[in-house]
């Protein structure tokens, strides 16, 4: 007798966890578990223009903010880390090899119109083994993309050469 107990808990509880599976299956996606999404959207590079600080220099190393400036009439968001190339004054690619930094690390930023965030740079001037002196072409401008966007935006590059084959470490976009 207790066998047959036994066998008929186990197909109930059978029966209902398959009840419950495609009870929870049919629910709409905002019910089920699922990662938070900002409701806010991001900021398009249409939205934004873009400006490099002063370089601050000491000993070879150099440090630049680029910021970008929502010049929309409309709140988005940024988040993460962008994406950029140097070029020369015609617009040529010269060498570029970015490494994004872990501190600060990605938060979601809201930019209302006219409100900006930077990335900080940060570059040698120093000659590595093999470079010649100048190490290469000093950047005339600098292409922008912003995070989670294909399209780039031009900035004016305040810097002097990018040694290293244009290695630039960059941290992900910070308010201000």
């Amino acid at each position: 007798m207790n066998r047959r107990i036994g066998a008929r808990i186990l197909q109930t509880s059978a029966g209902l966890l398959a009840a419950g599976a495609l009870t929870s299956a049919s629910l709409p996606a905002q019910a089920q578990d699922a990662p938070a999404q900002p409701r806010d959207p991001r900021c398009h590079t249409s939205q934004l223009t873009g400006a490099m600080s002063p370089v601050e220099a000491g000993a070879g190393q150099r440090y630049a903010d680029v910021t970008l400036i929502n010049s929309s009439d409309a709140h988005c968001t940024l988040y993460g880390y962008g994406g950029m190339q140097l070029v020369d004054a015609a617009g040529n690619p010269l060498p570029t090899e970015v490494t994004r930094t872990a501190n600060p690390g990605p938060t979601l930023i809201g930019l209302d119109p006219g409100e900006s965030a930077s990335t900080t740079l940060h570059w040698t001037a120093v000659p590595h083994g093999g470079e010649g002196d100048p190490c290469q072409p000093v950047a005339q401008g600098l292409q922008v993309i912003p995070p989670d966007e294909t399209d780039w935006l031009p900035v004016e590059w305040t810097g002097d050469a990018v040694c290293g084959g244009g290695a630039i470490e960059e941290d992900a976009y910070h308010q201000g």
